[in-house]
């Protein structure tokens, strides 16, 4: 670094490849939000109720985090049934709600990553299909073979063999005062 240079903002993009086996291949997400009742005299008489709604995601498809819901996403196996709590056995994944890509829907960058459009994806699994925003991305003008590709399928995702992805980023905006130690960002996954 010499006097006067300070780097540019930037983000910073990643994306958690889950291929799970939640007891076997057969494996459904769900989507879990808490949403809150209207008053009413006789349900709800003191405006404090909500309701805890749960959707089956049934075909590949990207989806968005909504911390004001506190919407979360379970892996479950609904073949296999917990024996204390009486429903399907899962695991519930928190993906963190954090900005989608900056970059405008026109420019190459943003092109070549559909897959940070969305904060989780839910897609069939398929041997070749490792990398996000598909096989080779940095020598490409738009996103192929990536999770925009694959959602566009509309795969049937339910009791499945499935994969799940989940998309955070940083928003690195640099200061001066970084220099020489960069301070620590922390994401909690």
């Amino acid at each position: 670094m010499s006097p006067g240079t300070l780097a540019q903002n930037h983000q910073h993009i990643f994306c958690l490849r889950i291929d799970p086996a939640i007891d076997g291949h057969k494996n459904t997400v769900v989507q879990q939000e808490s949403l809150p009742l209207r008053t009413d005299a006789r349900t709800n008489p003191y405006g404090n109720l909500y309701e805890v709604r749960e959707t089956q995601i049934t075909t590949s498809v990207g989806l968005d985090a909504a911390p004001m819901n506190n919407r979360v996403f379970k892996i479950q196996n609904l073949d296999k049934i917990n024996p204390v709590s009486q429903k399907p056995v899962g695991y519930k994944i928190i993906t963190p709600p954090t900005q989608k890509i900056l970059a405008d829907p026109n420019n190459m960058q943003a092109k070549r990553a559909l897959f940070a459009q969305h904060h989780f994806w839910v897609t069939k699994y398929k041997d070749d299909e490792l990398y996000a925003g598909g096989p080779y991305t940095l020598q490409s003008t738009i996103e192929r073979g990536g999770l925009d590709d694959a959602a566009a399928r509309n795969d049937d995702v339910l009791q499945s063999d499935i994969v799940a992805w989940s998309v955070f980023s940083l928003t690195h905006n640099p200061r001066v005062e970084d220099w020489p130690v960069m301070y620590v960002s922390q994401l909690q996954t």
